[in-house]
């Protein structure tokens, strides 16, 4: 028990852990990847202001060459070239300076502001010189001289532009780098992951192995035992079985020798004092009347007495059976039971005897006397019929009545005394019996089946 509490412990306290290994793994996969996308952001907004950069430098160069190059041949293409790059360095200049802002790099803002102010001053200047010379008030040769110290001092700026070129390559790369520690430490937490998913999921596995296993042995464990209790109660009940057969058969015995011990020896003493009494009532009827009157009433007190004994004689063992077989014994006790109780009866019998065992007739009369008994007693029926049909190998009995019927929490009452005799009857000759409610209830049917002799196993001699 403790160990089972330990071991349960112990792998709620594997799961928790694994469950937040998880999810730490999976929080940091999602913050390395974000990261990775600013990372990513931050390289390609640094590329593009080293592209910016480069590309001021190089219109810087075009404004140098443009510059000289109108000095020299005061043609307007040149002039033109260079309004361009001075107006697409301005514009390159705000964006830039908006870029630096966003990433608040002051020292970067503030070189790149005094470049643009200086480049600034020298391109005012330099427009001030090719305005004297276009002017006429200034000599080609003037301008050239005075614009020649402008454009050494943008040769200059140039590579201050370089530098912050240069600077925004590394920042570039540094995102790069950045992004691949990301990518490289997101992979190792990715294959982490996996293989935490699959070690828990072998343990799961594994686990559940050993669960299902012990489940397996349990089911077999029961199923072993339940089979040995099925055997236990099959035992029993074949136990059971048997003494129900032997006390019936005692019963049967102890009737037959009842009956025959009151047929014999009762019914002998009733009919000589029968007719004792009557010689006596002939002799004393004119000599006595009144010892007369009292022996014709001792005369009819004995022929009750002897339709008692013949009555409990036939209850007993009844002699129509045994002297005229199953059938006629049916047709007179159907008879007597519609007529005590009012039936309308409705027979379907053979009109030869079905030749049985002694048993197997028994047992068929027995639960006919005992079918009709619960009609009267419980169906309040007013129709009843019984019919009987056999073959070579079997015999079938049907009992129906048009009474209340019967449910089948009713036929499973183990108190019901009445249905188990009937069914441990038939079952102990190897028989079937099936007793069922009609329709809406209207009724009950009671159909035995019985093999003509009794099978091998059901055999149980009387005492």
């Amino acid at each position: 028990m403790i160990k089972t509490w330990l071991g349960r412990r112990s792998w709620i306290a594997a799961m928790l852990l694994a469950i937040a290994i998880t999810v730490g793994s999976l929080l940091g996969l999602e913050s390395a990847h974000r990261r990775m996308a600013s990372d990513y952001e931050s390289a390609l907004q640094a590329m593009s202001a080293a592209t910016e950069l480069n590309e001021v430098t190089v219109r810087t160069a075009t404004i140098v060459a443009s510059q000289r190059g109108y000095l020299l041949t005061g043609d307007g293409a040149y002039l033109s070239s260079y309004l361009s790059a001075v107006k697409r360095i301005r514009a390159l200049s705000e964006t830039i300076v908006a870029y630096y802002t966003r990433l608040h790099d002051e020292q970067a803002l503030r070189d790149f502001a005094n470049l643009i102010e200086a480049f600034s001053r020298h391109i005012q200047a330099m427009s001030g010189a090719r305005q004297a010379f276009a002017q006429r008030h200034m000599s080609a040769g003037a301008a050239l001289a005075r614009t020649d110290r402008d454009i050494d001092s943008l040769e200059h700026l140039q590579d201050g532009f370089t530098a912050l070129y240069h600077r925004e390559l590394a920042r570039a790369r540094l995102a790069r780098e950045r992004g691949r520690t990301d990518r490289w430490l997101s992979a190792v937490s990715a294959i982490a992951l996996s293989l935490l998913n699959v070690g828990l999921l072998g343990l799961l596995f594994r686990r559940l192995g050993k669960q299902l296993r012990r489940e397996r042995r349990a089911r077999e464990a029961l199923r072993a035992r339940q089979a040995r209790l099925d055997n236990l109660v099959q035992e029993r009940t074949q136990q059971l079985d048997e003494l129900a057969t032997h006390l019936q058969n005692v019963s049967e015995a102890e009737k037959t020798k009842l009956s025959r011990e009151l047929h014999d020896e009762l019914g002998a003493i009733l009919t000589a004092c029968k007719m004792d009494v009557t010689w006596t009532h002939r002799k004393l009827r004119q000599s006595d009347p009144v010892l007369a009157d009292k022996l014709q009433r001792a005369l009819r007190n004995l022929d009750q007495g002897v339709q008692i004994k013949r009555r409990i004689v036939e209850d007993l063992r009844p002699t129509v059976l045994m002297n005229f077989g199953l059938v006629s014994a049916l047709r007179i006790l159907a008879g007597e039971a519609g007529q005590q109780n009012q039936w309308r009866m409705t027979l379907a019998l053979p009109d030869d005897d079905i030749e049985l065992d002694e048993q197997t007739a028994i047992v068929l009369f027995r639960v006919t006397q005992e079918a009709l008994t619960n009609a009267a007693k419980y169906a309040h029926a007013t129709e009843v019929g019984v019919s009987l049909v056999g073959d070579a190998h079997e015999v079938r009995l049907e009992v129906t009545d048009n009474g209340v019927g019967i449910s089948s929490e009713q036929v499973r009452k183990p108190k019901t005394h009445g249905l188990l005799g009937m069914r441990q009857r038939v079952s102990a000759r190897g028989g079937k019996i099936d007793i069922r409610g009609n329709a809406q209830r209207a009724g009950t049917t009671i159909r035995i089946t019985m093999p003509r002799a009794a099978t091998a196993g059901h055999e149980t001699s009387g005492v």
